[in-house]
């Protein structure tokens, strides 16, 4: 008893020095004594050791900050008020809280996602395990090599819409593609989107991880891409409108073939081919405009293989694609080419699987689909 007086007169009489030696001793001390008994403290202790410490740490220079960050980064029940402080204190502080630290919140770390620099975000990114909100916000706000770092962390869940974001992103930017291809859980549908344009060995790769997946994982995710897809439908604009009923007529008729795509192409009607070269194509009108835009020679060269287009056919297309912005390309002979390049075995590998996101979008609510062959 008398031995605990004393321990606490003496911590007392630390308190009252206001040396920097002193007070680092009393940190210490303090520290000390909640680290021997971290687990036991109640909630309402484990905050009033909060207070104490997160002043007390308010008043030391970097290198003891630094120190503390690192003993109670690994602390389960270290209390939240001073990892908080510590996590928004400067990065050399906050990092071993920030990668380590389980006390920290989700709200606690999307807040710093929010406010502070790409260097902490990539901590955050790095962490062991990162929830889909967390991973939404580093997505929102970090740079390509947090993002990076984000989607090659096999700990961070990843929201469907977050994939979203970070495919959409991939489109223009080289590094993020490797890794999301690299994780076992990006929807198989948004894979089949990266084909269009990422590069020959990367599309190698999509292609084996979906002929690998059961095919109701195949289902199922395009059933769910389907739902967004119905939204989309319903915002129709007026000239696609037109040009579904212009196809179903001229389908109806039985003049929907490669004629009718070359005089479209001829006449400038760009939004009208694009929902006959999908009619045709067996595909849905998303992938096929996605193509276009994007002026995607292989993914046109991919349809007009599976669908047995002419080759000719094909170069037409893309010459009309290119009037926007010219591609790359040494002219006709070198389209040519690009569609002798591409095998009909292959062709019919990567079209099934936007033919199985067509049948999706047609009977989103279907208890089955079958797998395209």
């Amino acid at each position: 008893m008398a031995d605990s007086f004393s321990h606490l007169q003496g911590l007392i009489d630390l308190a009252k020095e206001q040396s920097s030696d002193k007070r680092r001793e009393l940190l210490r001390q303090v520290s000390d004594i909640f680290l021997d008994a971290a687990p036991k403290y109640s909630e309402a202790e484990r905050t009033h050791f909060g207070a104490i410490l997160s002043r007390i740490a308010g008043e030391m220079d970097v290198a003891v900050r630094k120190q503390l960050s690192k003993q109670f980064a690994t602390v389960p029940s270290a209390p939240h008020q001073l990892i908080q402080q510590l996590a928004n204190d400067e990065f050399s502080v906050a990092k071993d809280v920030l990668l380590k630290s389980a006390v920290l919140k989700d709200e606690d770390l999307i807040a710093i996602a929010r406010s502070q620099g790409q260097a902490k975000l990539e901590l955050i990114a790095s962490r062991p395990t990162v929830s889909e909100a967390v991973s939404e916000a580093v997505v929102e706000n970090g740079d390509d090599t947090v993002v990076v770092r984000l989607v090659s962390n096999a700990g961070a869940s990843v929201s469907r819409d977050t994939f979203q974001r970070v495919v959409d992103r991939s489109e223009s930017s080289d590094m993020l593609q490797a890794p999301l291809i690299g994780r076992s859980d990006v929807p198989p549908d948004m894979l089949q989107d990266m084909f269009l344009f990422v590069s020959a060995e990367l599309r190698a790769k999509i292609t084996e991880k979906l002929d690998s997946l059961p095919p109701e994982v195949v289902e199922n995710a395009f059933k769910e891409a389907a739902q967004g897809f119905a939204g989309e439908m319903r915002q129709m604009k007026d000239a696609d409108r037109k040009a579904m009923v212009y196809v179903a007529e001229m389908a109806r008729r039985k003049l929907l073939d490669e004629a009718l795509l070359l005089q479209l192409i001829r006449d400038g009607k760009t939004t009208e081919f694009i929902h006959a070269f999908a009619r045709l194509a067996d595909i849905d009108v998303k992938t096929a405009r996605r193509i276009v835009t994007a002026r995607n020679a292989e993914g046109v060269a991919v349809i007009c293989k599976a669908t047995r287009f002419d080759r000719w056919t094909f170069a037409a297309i893309v010459k009309m694609m290119e009037a926007a912005q010219p591609l790359d390309s040494s002219g006709a002979e070198g389209l040519l080419g690009l569609y002798d390049q591409v095998t009909a075995e292959a062709a019919q590998r990567v079209i099934r699987f936007w033919r199985v996101r067509k049948e999706a979008t047609e009977a989103p609510s279907a208890p089955t689909m079958a797998r395209a062959s």
